[in-house]
């Protein structure tokens, strides 16, 4: 992935005078009225040892930056946004990870899209930033004043601190940080089991296809139960949609709040319409059958922004 360093550079230039070179000055103010970003290649962690050169120049940039961006100093105090690449040993997990790089919660699952925890496996690259903060989840973004404004509205803070990210399209906002049903998402707590009885049947992740013997990808988890067993809203949303869709057979989508949303397929009946309202715990369908299927269960997907997510439920209601 590459990133901005515009600010650097600038700095850099500033430093070695020199802009007090008439032609080079005409040149360079060209090239950043042209194009406000130039990249750089992420940084290799080769490991998370405190003996690691680029390790102790990541946290010495994010305890830099966590300071700037707590304060109101302009943008030249934060340092351009650089991440490194670490590559998930056996030995790691989320938590020692983040505390390692001096990373929070927050940063390292926006920054990696993670759904939970769990989603840290072995051999995984993930993306380490130089500074704590997320990217804004706000759809259709655009490199504008507008856009910049809106989103430092949205998080109450200078609009010169934002960094647009043109890999991703999205704001980097410095020291922001999620909302608390965000964190709730992540640890588990938004989603309840959608069946009262059932055993898992297959797992999300890598799988033999049940119909062809080939390495696929499973993206929720197939919960084996009899016929008609009741299934219930895992959390609180709108009927997005409703009926028969593909593999999938009987089908309902339910849609949730920050760009979540829940799927239940091969249901032997749907007992909701397109656009209810559905509260956590209600009764919506029936397992069943229904579409490509070897038998009866029920497939559970979440989705956020329509990218697969591993579901992580916690014993409540």
């Amino acid at each position: 992935m590459m990133v901005l360093c515009r600010l650097r550079i600038l700095s850099i230039l500033q430093k070695i005078r020199i802009f007090q070179f008439p032609r080079f000055k005409s040149f360079l103010i060209l090239v950043f009225l042209l194009s406000n970003q130039i990249y750089a290649s992420p940084i290799l962690l080769a490991n998370l040892e405190y003996s690691n050169p680029n390790l102790k120049s990541l946290r010495e940039d994010v305890k830099e930056n966590l300071k700037a961006s707590r304060s109101r100093n302009d943008q030249y105090k934060l340092t351009s946004l650089e991440f490194y690449t670490y590559k998930v040993r056996k030995t790691d997990n989320f938590f020692t990870i983040m505390a390692r790089t001096g990373m929070n919660l927050d940063t390292l699952s926006s920054v990696n899209n993670l759904s939970s925890p769990h989603d840290i496996l072995t051999g995984q690259k993930l993306l380490i930033p130089n500074m704590r903060g997320i990217f804004s989840q706000k759809e259709n973004q655009m490199d504008s004043d507008e856009s910049r404004n809106e989103i430092a509205r949205e998080f109450k803070i200078p609009s010169e601190k934002l960094i647009f990210d043109t890999q991703r399209s999205q704001w980097f906002v410095p020291g922001g940080e999620l909302v608390g049903k965000e964190k709730m998402f992540f640890y588990g707590f938004a989603f309840a089991k959608p069946l009262l009885e059932g055993r898992l049947s297959s797992g999300f992740g890598k799988r033999n296809d049940p119909f062809t013997n080939k390495l696929t990808f499973h993206g929720g988890v197939d919960i084996a139960a009899p016929l008609g067993t009741p299934v219930y809203a895992s959390a609180d949303g709108s009927v997005s949609f409703q009926g028969k869709q593909g593999g999938y057979g009987n089908l309902i989508i339910l849609k949730h709040e920050l760009g979540y949303e829940s799927r239940y397929g091969h249901l032997s009946k749907i007992l909701v319409k397109n656009g209810d309202k559905i509260k956590k715990g209600e009764l919506i369908g029936e397992v069943g059958s229904t579409g490509k299927s070897t038998g009866n269960h029920l497939h559970f997907e979440v989705r956020r922004f329509s990218k697969r997510e591993r579901p992580v439920f916690r014993d409540h209601r």
